[in-house]
């Protein structure tokens, strides 16, 4: 009577005995690491399906048993990065203990960290940003307009109480408080040829966010509130 072989599972999922390929999550995370890596470097067209097999270490005929499609690959690797930002309920409860200026404070400080966690968030939106595509319209309305929606939240607020200046649009305070906790980021090859700073280092990072949030403030603050900060 013959026994059936037993079938080894590799380390890319596939089994080496034949017959389906078993899905394994760690084979996946790597995948989305690389993938958000190529498409922040190279762009959506400029990144391949095969070229995030070969840099992942998985057969390209694998892929398509995770991702179906390029595209679907791209929001999963996106999603991977933002669903650690992404505002949720317990958020909105702590920003609505706390005033405005702090409030916004809090969320400079939780962008840029973000944002060191996945340096290569940044230069991605970059660059899908330029123009209008399903995928930024995604994009925006998944995880970009959230967190945007609590800055304008605590700008309007901030401005009612008469401590954010009333003659600065919120839209453009807005951008620039993004653009700003971002650029570090997105000049990252600059920073270290010119300065020798390493956005990768915690130390370079945290004094970042501290520059940052202070020249942001005092552009952003009323006057009045700039007298109170001092004292």
């Amino acid at each position: 009577m013959s026994t059936a072989p037993s079938r080894r599972v590799r380390r890319d999922g596939a089994s080496a005995g034949g017959g389906s390929p078993q899905r394994n999550p760690a084979t996946r995370d790597s995948i989305l690491d690389v993938a958000i890596e190529l498409f922040a470097q190279f762009g959506f067209q400029g990144t391949s399906m095969s070229a995030v097999a070969r840099d992942a270490g998985v057969a390209q005929p694998l892929m398509h048993y995770y991702f179906s499609s390029k595209d679907e690959l791209w929001r999963a690797a996106v999603g991977r990065a933002f669903n650690e930002m992404m505002v949720h309920e317990d958020m909105s409860k702590e920003l609505r203990e706390l005033d405005p200026v702090s409030g916004l404070r809090l969320l400079v400080h939780r962008h840029i960290s973000f944002l060191a966690r996945h340096p290569s968030v940044a230069p991605l939106i970059a660059s899908e940003s330029q123009f209008t595509s399903d995928r930024i319209t995604w994009l925006t309305d998944t995880y970009i307009a959230p967190l945007e929606k609590h800055l304008r939240h605590l700008l309007e607020l901030g401005q009612q109480q008469g401590r954010i200046r009333a003659d600065l649009p919120i839209p453009h305070v807005v951008r620039y408080i993004v653009g700003g906790a971002s650029a570090l980021f997105m000049y990252a090859a600059p920073m270290k040829l010119i300065y020798d700073i390493d956005p990768a280092d915690d130390a370079a990072v945290d004094t970042y966010a501290r520059v940052t949030t202070e020249l942001m403030f005092a552009g952003v603050l009323a006057d009045g509130e700039k007298k109170v900060e001092a004292s």
